[in-house]
């Protein structure tokens, strides 16, 4: 028996009465916002929070029988102070209204000003809240926070409708119960073994109740309120993965899901079920010195075609107590990030290249994602170019707060750009890794200028040709495809956008092996063919590359026009 909302004209239902009475228990988190004050956060605040809970809930049901059988509906409906009426002694209500709205303030000011405070620490929205930290107390309390809380209060009251505010505030405790729920719901499916939850009540079915029962409450509150509180929330989670932090590192749990999701689909990729349909490359790449081999990972990552892509590099090390892979292992993730390529990196240290090169072919990959393909650079007298230093890394800084920028590095890529001497950049990449304001982009750019030195004109190889091509025997030994790339430092990749002229990308179907088997196109030259229409489906090449095949015949003695009639045909088939 509903009644007219006076503020609104409208007829109260079971949502808005419920959106306005759930404001007054809003106070459950108020013990976590406050943990970093409690001795024993695990333990107080469980048992605080759920003894509130039932206290609360007694508090209101005996109350709720006790007016229902003392007071008139008239009296309910019109007299707002009637408990001053049925109450042993009238003050009793003025005093405990005034203790409840102290300890709500109370609660909501410090909860708030603490979580606002956190947000200014870990720099959430960058510069824009360094002053919340201002004026801090001896005993951590931030003042500044606090009256910026207090305003922002005041600023909500000028609504003027207490049931109005009542539904607000109802939904964005639901949508923080939701979080809540949420997290911990992932955290139970992710298996994470350093979730341990103390309180022996929980599992993942409680937690699922929970996030629907709260998400589900705030559409039958309000939904209009409810699509715009989520979409703040949606730009705040995609704010959250767009900006670096760092002075922040909590964690992410999209990272324990998604181990959990992929060592479950990898037991399921069986490679006995593999079929020539879906055939796609998995390629190793062996590289020695990623400085003079940046536009052949570059190149390399366009042929992958959704496949596994893995670079692989050997650290020539006769003594087993100083593992140099570990050390500069974290440079090679770095320029994966910095190139925005999608590659894994495999490093191994052995006696010489080619254990280590037959280590990596061998043992590359896990379960049905092994590499089916290994790249070489080829073996020849050419000076290897540093393609490194020319390349442009410096983007995505409108992301990066603007007190964390580190000047010199911006100095540092015009040196880089400019500069003959490869020691020297080197060299200032190292000095600048000591300075404490760089941002992680930054820290992450420098690790990349601690590749080795390139070899000059008359330094000796590291690998000499035998053990060059017992490499590629051995790769053929077990079972890989073996492509050998040359030239590379040539290829200027971005020209073929800014130009907009057509680049070909020829074939050439020959069996060095056996070339007698040129024009029956044997497995060798398919497979040529399969990768060449891989890269022409990829961007910049889609667009501006023409692919053409080349025959090579016996002038005098074939048929050429049945001979291109036959290619034509087959090409067409395939």
């Amino acid at each position: 028996n509903y009644t007219i909302d006076y503020t609104t004209g409208n007829t109260m239902n079971f949502a808005t009465v419920f959106g306005i009475l759930f404001s007054s228990i809003t106070g459950l988190l108020a013990g976590a916002n406050m943990s970093g004050e409690l001795k024993q956060p695990s333990r107080s605040i469980p048992s605080g929070s759920i003894s509130a809970i039932v206290f609360v809930f007694f508090i209101f049901t005996t109350e709720t029988f006790l007016i229902a059988g003392t007071t008139d509906r008239y009296t309910l409906l019109n007299n707002y102070l009637f408990l001053q009426d049925i109450n042993i002694w009238k003050p009793f209500v003025i005093i405990g209204i005034i203790a409840a709205v102290f300890s709500a303030c109370l609660s909501g000011m410090i909860g708030a000003s603490r979580i606002l405070e956190a947000l200014s620490a870990d720099e959430i929205f960058g510069s824009m809240l360094h002053w919340v930290r201002l004026g801090t107390t001896r005993r951590g309390n931030p003042m500044a926070a606090v009256l910026f809380t207090f305003i922002l209060v005041e600023l909500t009251l000028l609504i003027g409708s207490m049931n109005k505010i009542a539904r607000i505030v109802t939904i964005f405790f639901l949508l923080a119960y939701f979080a809540v729920n949420l997290s911990c719901l992932a955290l139970d499916l992710a298996s994470a073994p350093n979730f341990r939850p103390t309180f022996k009540y929980f599992s993942w079915h409680t937690a699922l109740i929970g996030a629907i029962g709260a998400i589900t409450m705030c559409f039958i509150v309000s939904a209009v309120f409810a699509s715009i509180a989520i979409g703040i929330l949606v730009g705040l989670i995609a704010m959250l993965h767009l900006r670096d932090f760092p002075r922040a590192s909590w964690g992410s749990i999209s990272q324990a899901l998604i181990f959990h999701q992929v060592r479950k689909y990898l037991l399921l990729l069986d490679p006995r079920k593999e079929h020539v349909k879906f055939w796609r490359p998995q390629l190793l790449l062996l590289v020695a010195n990623p400085r003079s081999a940046m536009n052949l990972i570059d190149f390399i990552n366009d042929m992958k075609k959704g496949g596994l892509f893995i670079l692989g590099h050997v650290k020539v090390n006769n003594h087993c107590s100083n593992d140099t892979c570990t050390s500069e292992y974290p440079y090679w993730i770095s320029l994966i990030d910095h190139m925005k390529i999608k590659a894994f990196v495999d490093m191994t240290a052995a006696p010489n290249i080619r254990d280590g090169a037959t280590q990596l072919i061998r043992l590359s990959g896990l379960g049905g994602l092994r590499p089916n393909t290994v790249i070489l650079g080829f073996y020849d007298d050419t000076i290897p170019e540093d393609k490194l230093r020319s390349r442009p890394f410096f983007k995505r800084h409108w992301l990066i707060p603007t007190r964390l920028r580190n000047p010199s590095l911006l100095r540092l890529q015009h040196q880089m750009s400019g500069s003959d001497d490869v020691e020297s950049t080197s060299n200032i990449g190292r000095q600048n890794s000591s300075n404490t304001l760089a941002s992680s982009n930054d820290n992450d750019l420098q690790s990349i200028l601690q590749f080795p030195v390139l070899r000059q004109k008359n330094e000796e190889k590291l690998l000499d040709v035998s053990s060059y091509v017992q490499i590629i025997q051995d790769a053929l030994y077990l079972n890989k495809s073996v492509c050998l790339a040359r030239n590379f430092p040539l290829l200027k990749k971005d020209n073929i956008e800014v130009d907009k002229r057509k680049v070909f990308v020829d074939v050439w179907p020959v069996n060095f092996i056996f070339p007698e088997t040129s024009k029956q196109f044997d497995v060798t030259c398919l497979y040529m063919l399969q990768l060449a229409t891989i890269v022409s489906m990829v961007k910049p090449w889609k667009t501006h590359a023409v692919l053409r095949v080349f025959l090579c015949i016996d002038a005098l003695n074939d048929n050429a026009f049945r001979i291109q009639h036959y290619l034509d045909e087959l090409l067409s088939q395939l």
